[in-house]
């Protein structure tokens, strides 16, 4: 062979556990919707058909990663006091969520979920149950809890993608500044520091759980 003819190296060895660590390196740094067999591929000095050796298509790839998420979660210590259980409970996720907010993505874009978090939504049916809810009325508390949850974490996700890309204060926060306090005088109240979803989100879990749970 002639010397003058460069050689190729050889590209790493393929397996699942890095195309997943690529995979979580893309949809931490740009969301889901770059999340391609081709954009892993690329990164791996790779074919996409090599990819689809090792998994067998995006939604799959997903699933794989939702339970890599789970995997590293650290249960918390629950109290005994099934209520109290349930604000801690609901507080983890959204904490959690927050943290990870391609989570949010892959929960709300489709059917996907991962079978290692399933421990979490027991854990929540049984504190409703605890607190004298019926199996079928804590599937619509747990529903209703859930949607309230994501709903925030959607807002702050959305809110805080625009403001890390604008050099200046978000449209709303200037129009909340700038209201005219005698028309209207309860939004001027605040002053221009409106709350945003994601800070009135322990005020709005103990209402929902207050409305949701049987009095004593």
């Amino acid at each position: 062979m002639n010397d003058s003819v460069r050689r190729r190296g050889r590209p790493a060895r393929l397996s699942q556990d890095a195309i997943l660590l690529v995979a979580q390196e893309i949809v931490e740094s740009a969301g889901i919707d770059a999340l391609t067999m081709r954009a892993i591929a690329d990164r791996l000095s790779s074919s996409p058909m090599a990819i689809y050796r090792h998994v067998r298509d995006k939604d799959e790839l997903l699933l794989l990663l939702l339970d890599r998420a789970a995997a590293t979660l650290e249960r918390p210590e629950l109290p005994a006091d099934p209520r109290q259980r349930l604000v801690v409970l609901w507080r983890f996720l959204h904490d959690e969520l927050a943290a990870r907010p391609w989570v949010v993505g892959v929960l709300t874009g489709g059917d996907l979920a991962g079978r290692s978090i399933l421990w979490l939504v027991e854990e929540m049916l049984q504190a409703f149950m605890a607190c004298g809810l019926t199996a079928a009325q804590a599937g619509a508390a747990y529903r209703a809890v859930w949607q309230y949850t994501v709903g925030v974490l959607t807002i702050r996700i959305a809110m805080t993608r625009t403001e890390s890309e604008l050099d200046r204060p978000t449209f709303q926060t200037t129009m909340i500044a700038s209201v005219d306090p005698e028309q209207t005088p309860a939004i001027a109240s605040f002053g221009g520091a409106w709350p945003h979803a994601w800070d009135n989100y322990g005020f709005g879990l103990d209402a929902l759980l207050d409305g949701l749970l049987p009095r004593s």
